[in-house]
């Protein structure tokens, strides 16, 4: 485990952001490879720098993706490239890291929490335009994290004290020779290599500087250039060098090899180019066409092919990116076009993206909007903070249709400060600041704050009462009821949902209605009513079964698990907890939801699976201090199953079980969800607690078996199926198991 208990931890590795594993062949680069890894084991910071192009970031994925198994607990790559603001590099950290804010607490002080104990290897890529505030996040990680190692790349250095600097040198020309035939032939597979052609392409690398990004752009005209012309033309455009040192001129000729491929390209490709630098983090066909208004595929794949656009995946899925030293030519030339509205229409079509994410989140197949919102952070982050600057209204709009998202993907914390910022804004329309306030409540419910929740709610509602909009009173009024079930006013929860599903019912809003029928579920459980509230979910999957939300669906199927655990129906809680995994079975792979986790442990307890109950309950614990909480009435049950658990293994034991759970990856815990009871599953039998107690006093197996009465192999037998069933490896741990439960009997006593 890598987080102190009861403190925030970071996410299972399933969860972080993993080190990519790139498409193309790394060259020349195994030297400065094991320099960097050295460097790591001597100091805590070492940071690589380099002129745009230099293949900072490669070397830095290289590294990680090597030393990833050397760290307990592996190594996380952050990406500043697309963070514009200072004050977004520690959330840029948490939400690599899978941490959520922990309310009341900076972001900065949350993560150093959660990695205080952690042995990590934290890659901070592209730190050069907000080197004050990764300084800053690294000097706190350093500093409140024993274990915790750092591999910065900047084109400046971070100015820390301790910091190792590792200025990366071009390429040798052997492997810049190789780099640029093997991306050649990328484009052009037929291509043969003769000496001249050798000689020439010599040239090329060296009149690039040795830069890997120069060399790659240089290569890709291969494709319709011969090695002699690509150079007659590079000799045209690039300066006389002065020194390959010299970390400036290296930086102008990598500017100049870009500006040399760009005017390569036809107008058309070239305005193509400066409108797409607008994106940040990637983006798909539609979006390319919806910013530029016009149909782009073969300039597009135009720019893919002299590789200034990179491709990823295929068919539908197909992303393609501008790498940053790219995509900052085009920033630049976008913006001497005068330019405005390519922007406008990015951040267009990126509120439309949010809007209609969010209405799939609720009511629609929540994993396939969940991953594509996900996919599009960079810009619809991007296009809100431009919104905030040239249309303020526009931006309070995107953070209002984030707000579920935000509060599903843990974003819980950031985003209420986000939303809450725009809306003291005073911009928009009343419909505008009431949704806003309901997405407030929502996320101020999920951090547990339940007075601002109500308060956020009750406005809203009093917005929607004065607008006379029928639906938006009704959903108003099921928000108010999640308030008073975390209050524990079940009678007040109740008369609000039944107010709430007539005016739903008047106005044939099928999922609304079964989204309140969830809450009045809530409700029956928080009065004690089983029987009601498996009634009320229920009612929920009938009325979904016209929309087919899988959100709602899953909710309502978590609903009859936790009645089905409550009374003792052990069949139906299986059976309704593998519907929520197949629901959102996607979706769980990258968001943090304690609700599922709960349930399977709960269910895991009742079979008599502890060590899995224990392991689920961990991962559940896990969330809960990432700051994304269950609700009070789920928890009643939750915290009992898992005390009944505890008390079965011992503290000490199940400290053990819990801290594997909080490593596991979402894979794992699915997995572990739904598996079928074994022998190994039963508790201790009678006669092996008593062998176990004279294992812990000592005693060997032929003293054992001479005190029993039984045979050497039966104590044998019985000391094997103790280790199994403990999950013990040694004599010595069971000796040491026994001990510690006799220490918690004195205590308890």
């Amino acid at each position: 485990m890598s987080g102190r208990m009861g403190g925030p931890r970071m996410a299972a590795p399933g969860t972080r952001r993993r080190i990519s594993t790139p498409l193309t062949r790394f060259f020349g680069r195994a030297d400065e490879t094991r320099t960097v890894r050295a460097l790591l084991d001597d100091s805590r910071l070492v940071t690589v720098v380099g002129p745009p192009g230099s293949g900072k970031t490669r070397l830095g994925t290289e590294v990680g993706a090597e030393l990833r198994t050397r760290f307990r607990d592996g190594a996380c790559f952050v990406d500043l490239t697309s963070i514009r603001d200072g004050p977004s590099v520690p959330a840029a950290v948490a939400s690599a890291l899978g941490i959520a804010q922990r309310p009341g607490w900076t972001v900065a002080d949350t993560v150093v929490e959660a990695l205080a104990t952690a042995e990590l290897l934290v890659i901070l890529d592209n730190c050069e335009h907000l080197v004050r505030a990764a300084a800053t996040m690294t000097g706190s990680l350093l500093s409140g994290c024993g274990d915790v190692r750092v591999l910065a790349t900047s084109r400046i250095a971070l100015g820390i004290t301790g910091e190792q600097l590792f200025p990366l040198p071009p390429l040798d020309l052997e492997p810049s020779v190789a780099l640029f035939t093997d991306r050649a032939r990328l484009v052009r597979p037929t291509v043969r290599i003769d000496d001249r052609d050798h000689r020439h392409i010599e040239r090329i690398c060296h009149r690039v500087d040795g830069l890997p990004l120069a060399i790659e752009l240089a290569a890709a005209w291969s494709r319709v250039l011969s090695p002699a012309q690509i150079l007659h033309r590079l000799d045209t455009v690039l300066p006389m060098l002065t020194s390959t040192a010299d970390p400036a001129s290296r930086q102008r000729t990598m500017n100049a090899t870009v500006a040399w491929s760009y005017r390569l390209l036809t107008p058309a490709q070239q305005v193509l180019f400066d409108q797409l630098s607008v994106f940040v983090g990637g983006f798909d066909l539609a979006a390319a066409e919806a910013v530029t208004d016009r149909g782009v595929l073969d300039d597009l794949t135009a720019l893919v092919d002299h590789s200034l656009v990179l491709a990823e995946g295929s068919g539908s899925s197909m992303r393609y990116q501008l790498l940053e030293p790219v995509r900052q030519y085009g920033v630049a030339a976008l913006a001497e076009r005068g330019d405005a509205h390519t922007q406008a229409r990015h951040t267009e079509h990126y509120l439309t993206l949010a809007q209609r994410g969010d209405a799939g989140l609720r009511r629609a197949n929540l994993s396939r909007h969940l991953l594509e919102l996900r996919s599009e952070e960079g810009n619809l982050l991007a296009a809100m903070a431009w919104a905030r600057a040239n249309d303020p209204e526009t931006a309070l709009r995107i953070a209002t249709a984030l707000s579920y998202f935000w509060e599903r993907c843990g974003a819980v914390n950031d985003g209420r400060a986000r939303l809450a910022s725009l809306l003291d804004s005073g911009v928009g329309d009343d419909g505008l600041h009431a949704a806003a306030l309901a997405g407030l409540g929502r996320l101020a419910w999920r951090q547990r704050d339940n007075d601002a929740a109500r308060a956020y709610y009750a406005k809203s509602l009093t917005i929607m009462r004065r607008l006379g909009d029928p639906l938006g009173i009704a959903r108003g009024l099921r928000n108010l009821a999640l308030t008073e079930c975390v209050a524990g006013d079940a009678t007040t929860a109740v008369d609000l949902c039944e107010q709430s599903l007539r005016l739903f019912a008047d106005h044939g809003d099928s999922a609304g209605r079964g989204w309140t029928w969830t809450v009045l579920g809530l409700a029956r459980f928080a009065d004690g009513d089983w029987p009601g509230g498996e009634h009320c979910c229920q009612q929920a999957l009938d009325a979904n079964r016209d929309h087919g939300s899988t959100a709602l669906e899953a909710q309502a199927h978590l609903g009859i698990a936790y009645a089905a655990a409550n009374t003792g129906d052990i069949a139906k809680h299986r059976r309704h907890l593998a519907a929520v995994l197949v629901d959102l079975h996607d979706a769980l792979r990258g968001v943090d939801d304690p609700d599922w986790m709960w349930a399977a442990s709960g269910l895991a307890v009742n079979e008599g699976r502890t060590h899995a109950a224990l392991r689920l309950a961990g991962a559940a614990r896990a969330v809960h201090d990432r700051g994304n909480h269950s609700v009070g009435t789920i928890m009643i049950f939750s915290e009992a199953a898992v005390a009944r658990a505890r008390r079965e293994v011992g503290a000490r034991a199940a400290d053990r079980f819990m801290a594997q759970g909080a490593a596991m990856t979402p894979e794992q815990l699915m997995a572990e969800a739904l598996e079928r009871p074994t022998d190994a599953d039963r508790p201790l039998s009678a006669r092996e607690r008593e062998v176990a107690d004279l294992v812990g006093d000592g005693l060997t197996n032929e003293q054992i078996a001479t005190r029993l009465v039984l045979s050497r192999r039966t104590v044998e037998s019985h000391v094997e199926r103790i280790k199994h069933k403990l999950e013990l490896s040694g004599r010595n741990e069971v000796m040491a198991w026994v001990i510690g439960r006799r220490v918690e009997d004195e205590q308890a006593q």
